[in-house]
């Protein structure tokens, strides 16, 4: 892959309606405190899903395949299967925000009706679109920066409002929240990394492209909460371009979760061995589609936020462990199971839990550190036995 078709592919992955509602969240923090929140939890985030993507293309292998490099077969085949949930679990989230939002700009249509139509457009666009290299999503990702930027005029034009905005949120939690989501991208990195012609390409392009189409989203998501005191569907529902925003909103939709589609069905080769991805992606597709359809829209808050604690739960201290692999230079584990890395996780998801539950520091940076703590002596021993 060239490397402006990375950098558009990572920045079509950043647009969209999740960013831009976890941004609304930071409102009460004002202008200056959400926006360091933001650069500094996308600095921290972009940079690992960056160096995940770099340890993909320098062994060209793909995420699952090199999770197993490090954790050996078993290893790599459990976190496959948790990687394949996440996604699935993604998807879903994608077609019930867009379906909330179509709804409430278009109230007339029911939401299983919307979501309905969402999930087979976006599997359709899977199916089509087996490349993310093809001109089309080039072409539609460059769209929706434009169209974003007419959304956020008219932003512009509202007065400030804080009634209604939470007081519950801290600079800590805003950081946490803004490395939440390019962690959550991190297993997808290497899918397309490890298929990337340069180092740039693998790297810095995913990052680039990410950071700024991320940044800017939460920015748009947070200047709407402070300016309008709501989220991004009352936005859309009160928008005198509502029509528009729905084009964003649907086109932002298929850009993005169709990488979910592909990078699930990738991960689930782990699983079941196929000939095509094309299986896969059918399978996995029809299972969101029925998921979202009967998604128990009331509970989506509470559901969204267990669902990104948990991901950055299990993610965090898997690449741990994977990066420290990398950079120590150990060698691809034979047996089933890499033992002590796997309980290296186990204590790195302990830790996690505990730190996101007393709020103690950012949890992401306090579990690679106890992840490192815990590992780096290992690795020191077992170098020093080869030598």
């Amino acid at each position: 892959m060239k490397k402006h078709t990375m950098f558009l592919l990572w920045v079509g992955a950043a647009i969209s309606i999740s960013e831009i509602y976890t941004g609304g969240t930071m409102a009460s923090l004002g202008y200056a405190r959400g926006i360091a929140a933001i650069l500094i939890g996308h600095l921290i985030g972009t940079g690992l899903l960056a160096f995940g993507g770099y340890i993909s293309f320098t062994r060209k292998e793909n995420a699952m395949d090199s999770v197993a490099f490090s954790l050996g077969r078993g290893g790599g085949k459990l976190v496959a299967l948790f990687n394949v949930v996440q996604l699935i679990g993604w998807t879903v989230i994608m077609v019930v925000q867009a379906g909330s939002a179509v709804v409430g700009a278009l109230p007339e249509i029911p939401f299983q009706g919307a979501a309905l139509v969402l999930s087979v457009l976006v599997l359709v666009w899977a199916l089509i679109m087996g490349s993310p290299a093809a001109r089309l999503n080039e072409i539609v990702v460059v769209l929706l920066a434009v169209l974003c930027a007419v959304l956020f005029i008219e932003a512009r034009g509202k007065g400030a409002s804080f009634a209604g905005l939470s007081d519950t949120m801290t600079m800590t939690l805003g950081i946490e929240l803004s490395i939440a989501m390019p962690i959550s991208w991190l297993p997808l990195a290497g899918d397309y990394a490890c298929k990337a012609e340069s180092r740039a390409g693998a790297a810095a392009m995913p990052f680039v492209g990410y950071f700024i189409g991320s940044v800017l989203m939460y920015s748009f998501g947070l200047f709407i909460g402070i300016s309008t005191g709501g989220d991004i569907f009352t936005f859309i529902a009160g928008s005198k371009l509502r029509f528009l925003a729905c084009a964003v909103v649907l086109f932002s939709t298929l850009t993005t979760a169709f990488l979910d589609l592909y990078s699930a069905a990738v991960s689930s080769r782990q699983l079941v061995k196929t000939k095509t991805d094309r299986i896969p992606i059918l399978a996995i597709g029809l299972f969101t589609l029925l998921a979202a359809v009967l998604f128990p829209v009331s509970r989506y808050e509470e559901f969204l936020i267990n669902f990104l604690t948990a991901i950055g739960m299990v993610f965090v201290p898997v690449y741990s462990v994977l990066f420290l692999e990398f950079l120590f230079k150990r060698g691809r584990w034979a047996r089933a199971f890499n033992p002590y890395a796997l309980l290296v996780i186990l204590a790195g998801m302990a830790g996690y839990r505990l730190f996101t539950q007393y709020e103690i520091w950012i949890p992401t940076v306090m579990s690679i550190i106890l992840a490192g703590m815990l590992y780096i002596p290992y690795l020191l021993l077992g170098n020093q036995k080869k030598g």
